[in-house]
């Protein structure tokens, strides 16, 4: 991929610069849908009706958050170029142990705080090689990434190898698994699924790992002009944002709990994939001249995993003086909360990355 250089300064801008500035704002997008879940999640996961409106307006586009960060995974390490326990050591080095640190802060901080019992703590102490507990909840998305990370080296060797098209066929067939969520609310059980089978004919194609192989088709196939990224980057995003919107809002007078009020919140569904895509491609029109500027994003985004490990613990704290001072108006509160999580959260990861070995709390 040719690089344009600035004659006059020397700086060559990177092609994939825009990428930290992607990740920066799917960390904004994650903040943001944990804004809205105190205007519709109550305190014992009963559903919240009363500020459906805006939960639904921002909720709905955030969506595309957590397949963003995979996509850029795939983008940036499929083929891996370094033999497999090379790339193990160094990613789970980074991921593994920021994670089991928060992960523990999740369970001692509330202690401290008077919300967990001794006899809490401890339990949510040693159920982390198992799952995240009460009050970490968003840590599910590490232990996907655990997952993807796993299958990369495994994957790798076919990535290098398979033609075009038969990446296109992997693709198609994981594009139909992202129907199988609505297919469900007809049919509950599907292509070969029942009590004593839960893997359908479709299973191994499904979930996270299409979101892992569509970032490197991107970058591997997908060749359009400026214009023609522009004009399916925004269909796709609109297309994607109307249909969540739509079933999220169909959902609500009669859903009985929350997975199917979230129906089209799913994170592997068509729908949120459209606004993934879109937004992927929208992004790559993003070119970024100033050395500076650059150097900024790429600092910011180095950080976004220590801050999404972190953020619930500033959340939780900003969201009452927030939400009070604004007078419980979700279409202002849900916004602010975010961006002063994001800024909060920031300057204690900037502060913390500072500190000796501050690679195993930050990342």
């Amino acid at each position: 991929m040719t690089t344009i250089t600035n004659s006059r300064t020397g700086f060559k801008p990177s092609p994939t610069a825009y990428l930290n500035l992607l990740r920066i704002f799917a960390c904004l997008m994650v903040l943001t849908v944990h804004s809205g879940e105190f205007f519709y999640i109550g305190p014992v996961g009963n559903i919240i009706r009363t500020h459906h409106i805006w939960v639904n307006n921002y909720g709905s586009f955030m969506r595309a958050c957590v397949p963003l960060f995979v996509m850029i995974s795939g983008y940036l390490l499929l083929p891996i170029k370094e033999a497999p326990e090379v790339f193990y050591k160094k990613r789970f080095t980074r991921l593994l142990i920021p994670f089991l640190f928060w992960s523990a802060m999740y369970a001692i901080v509330p202690y401290f705080k008077g919300e967990f019992t001794l006899q809490q703590m401890w339990q949510g102490l040693y159920i982390i090689p198992l799952n995240f507990n009460g009050p970490a909840g968003h840590l599910w998305f590490v232990y996907m990434l655990i997952g993807i990370y796993l299958f990369i080296p495994v994957i790798s060797p076919w990535v290098q190898t398979a033609s075009k098209n038969f990446k296109l066929f992997f693709l198609a067939v994981w594009v139909f698994t992202l129907f199988i969520p609505y297919i469900r609310t007809v049919y509950s059980e599907v292509m070969g699924e029942a009590f004593w089978n839960k893997f359908s004919a479709v299973h191994y194609f499904s979930g996270y790992i299409g979101y892992l192989i569509l970032g490197h088709y991107i970058k591997d196939h997908v060749r359009l002009s400026k214009a023609a990224t522009a004009v399916i980057g925004l269909l796709l995003v609109v297309v994607g944002y109307v249909i969540t919107h739509f079933v999220f809002a169909h959902q609500l007078p009669f859903a009985k709990d929350l997975p199917e009020l979230e129906l089209s919140w799913a994170f592997p569904t068509i729908n949120v994939a459209c606004m993934a895509t879109g937004l992927f491609f929208l992004f790559s029109l993003i070119k970024i001249k100033n050395p500076g500027l650059e150097k900024f994003f790429a600092n910011v985004s180095g950080l976004t995993y220590g801050m999404y490990l972190a953020h619930i613990l500033v959340l939780v704290v900003l969201f009452g003086p927030i939400n009070n001072w604004l007078h419980n108006n979700s279409m202002l509160v849900i916004p602010v909360l975010a961006v002063s999580t994001f800024i909060t959260t920031y300057v204690l990861i900037k502060i913390l990355s500072y500190l000796p070995g501050s690679k195993y709390i930050v990342g």
